[in-house]
Formats: C-alpha cells, sequence, structure tokens
C-alpha cells in the first residue's frame, strides 16, 4: 500500500483595502504537485454586503484553480475557515512545480477591508 505525499503552506494577506490585491503560494517542493484544497480564514468579520465586499479567487498564470468566494453571497466570519472549491476542470493548471505561484487574488466593490490566513494543500503527482 503506497501512502501519497501532502505539504501544506500557509500565507498571511495582512490588512487589504485596496481595489485589487494579490498575494502568491509557492510549496518549494521538488517535483509536481497538485492542489488538492485551498482554506481561507478570516482575522477580522466581513458582512454579506453587496456593495462593500471583496471576491477572492486564486489561479495559476489566467487558469483558474478554485471557485471564487464572494463576500456579498456569505459573511466571512472572523476565525471561521472556509474552504474554497478545488475546480475539478482547471487541469494541468492544478499541477505546481517548486516555484509555480499560486495565485490569490482580492478584488473589491466598495470600502471593504479584509485580512486573511490562506492554507494550501498539495499532494505529489510527479516526482
Amino acid at each position: 500500500m503506497s501512502v501519497q505525499e501532502t505539504c501544506s503552506v500557509s500565507v498571511e494577506s495582512g490588512t487589504v483595502t485596496a481595489a485589487s490585491a494579490t498575494i502568491g503560494i509557492c510549496h518549494g517542493q521538488p517535483g509536481e504537485w497538485k492542489l488538492a484544497g485551498l482554506t481561507m480564514v478570516p482575522q477580522v468579520a466581513l458582512g454579506a454586503d453587496g456593495s462593500n465586499k471583496y471576491v477572492i479567487s486564486a489561479t495559476q498564470g489566467s487558469d483558474a484553480v478554485v471557485t471564487s468566494l464572494d463576500s456579498s453571497a456569505a459573511a466571512h466570519v472572523a476565525q471561521a475557515a472556509q474552504a474554497f472549491t478545488v475546480t475539478g476542470t482547471a487541469g494541468a493548471a492544478l499541477e505546481f512545480g517548486a516555484t509555480d505561484v499560486l495565485k490569490i487574488t482580492f478584488t473589491e466593490t466598495g470600502t471593504a477591508t479584509a485580512n486573511c490566513t490562506f492554507v494550501a494543500a498539495f499532494e505529489r503527482c510527479r516526482v
């Protein structure tokens, strides 16, 4: 029986107040690793409000790798983990080499403020 190799990487966004901001994560491990999950833990609450909101997305290059989270659809509760849905149709874009960057982008409407921790989980797919 084989055991699946995994690694996790976390990053803090810091306080985000800009109309658009991007942070990046790379796992730094040798070989190719497939994105298995992405979780966000807001450090401050962000209420469900269509006029003051963030849409948070994640990409590799120009390819979306998760379904975006939109704070107008559901509030982001402080210290309550929210999992993104990994996009099954992203294909090869889900595979990350040691220096490939998973970009997390905040797109603001209004005057929202965000501050989040993100944890990306990867599974080895090739050596």
